[in-house]
């Protein structure tokens, strides 16, 4: 048996449940949506499976552009676990549309509820500490049925987030592309890089040592959480001030967001920072039982 895990993350969720899924099952190996779908294609695997976050109700963009130009096998096993915080809308729904529209259909579908790493607005939430446990047991339980190759029809969004969607997501949505301007930079900032390795969405590129952001960010935290130093922060009010500027009464949170020195970052306890930086890491080495490649 030959499976290939696609996975999006950027504190670790995702990245946990791709590798527990791997375990389970007897070796993958795990591309990250950073790769360019022409050089990682879906084809001659019995199995195929997408790990991703959710943001704003449902799957991130950089996994929708990654899927429609993925190659793939349409009659391997497919399955697809979305790991939102609290909603999960339409996070499955999205990428059995896009595997349909291929000639493809989703086998097994399945959500793990993490914990909230959306730094910019809030602390963790519910605290690791409580939900780990939880999370864990949940990934264990769907490597088990994907083990087993069990089927499973997909969550799908309730009535509440079909008919509330467009109106309370779609003006955070349309400001998306504003969303790595308030970034800032402290004096902290030792010139590693390690931002730039991190960041799934190539977004980050090092300019006279120091991180530039390129504009098409997703808010996934990863440089955020990654930072050594701490030297990565959030200030609406003060620089680039585009994403304030353009918020309207519609996304009232766009105001309230920023980073407090103090407050509390979240990585999952069981990811490295060098494991984010990886985009292909194999599960099921012949040595160790793992093997992880650049």
């Amino acid at each position: 048996m030959s499976c290939r895990i696609y996975y999006f993350t950027g504190t670790g969720n995702s990245l946990r449940a791709a590798k527990k899924i791997a375990e389970r099952i007897g070796g993958a190996e795990l591309i990250s949506m950073r790769c360019d779908p022409k050089d990682v294609p879906a084809v001659g695997y019995d199995m195929v499976g997408f790990v991703y976050p959710v943001y704003h109700w449902t799957a991130p963009e950089p996994v929708v552009r990654f899927i429609k130009r993925l190659e793939l096998d349409t009659n391997a096993y497919m399955f697809a676990v979305a790991c939102p915080s609290a909603v999960g809308g339409f996070a499955c729904e999205r990428v059995a549309k896009l595997l349909e529209k291929k000639g493809a259909r989703l086998s097994y579908g399945n959500m793990i509820n993490c914990v909230a790493n959306y730094a910019i607005v809030y602390p963790p939430i519910p605290p690791a500490k409580l939900m780990l446990p939880f999370m864990e047991r949940k990934a264990d339980s769907i490597a088990d049925d994907i083990a087993h190759r069990r089927e499973r029809a997909y969550p799908r969004a309730g009535a509440l987030v079909r008919t509330r969607s467009k109106k309370v997501m779609e003006p955070y949505r349309a400001l998306q592309k504003y969303s790595d301007y308030p970034f800032t930079l402290s004096d902290a900032c030792i010139s590693c890089g390690l931002c730039s390795k991190v960041c799934p969405c190539g977004n980050i590129e090092l300019k006279d040592g120091h991180p530039e952001f390129l504009h098409h960010c997703v808010n996934c935290m990863a440089c955020v959480t990654s930072c050594p130093r701490r030297a990565i922060g959030y200030d609406i009010r003060s620089g680039g001030r585009e994403l304030l500027d353009r918020s309207l009464k519609d996304t009232p949170i766009v105001r309230l967001m920023g980073l407090p020195p103090k407050r509390k970052l979240y990585r999952h306890p069981y990811i490295t920072v060098n494991e984010l930086t990886k985009s292909r890491i194999c599960i099921g080495g012949e040595e160790d039982g793992t093997k992880a490649h650049t």
